[in-house]
């Protein structure tokens, strides 16, 4: 899980190019790996070059969820903080 891989980048020539290079080489890495590798990269922009590696999942508030994946309801939800206690 990487989590908002341009949060320190800003929006000129060399910020742009240097995130194609971090895509790029995310890219490589699916390639290279194929199907022993799942990358799941939370970012608020669509990735700045194209590839079929990339799938995309757009969260909303009327879509909270991974499509397909049903929440198993609150009496079945708990928050991590609190399992790691037991």
């Amino acid at each position: 899980m990487i989590d908002s891989p341009r949060k320190a980048l800003g929006n000129n020539d060399s910020d742009r190019q240097r995130a194609a290079e971090i895509y790029s080489r995310f890219r490589t890495m699916a390639d290279a790996y194929g199907e022993r590798l799942q990358l799941i990269i939370a970012d608020n922009d669509p990735p700045p070059i194209t590839s079929e590696s990339f799938g995309k999942v757009e969260f909303d508030y009327d879509n909270p969820m991974v499509p397909g994946v049903d929440h198993p309801g609150p009496d079945h939800a708990g928050r991590l903080e609190n399992e790691a206690d037991g």
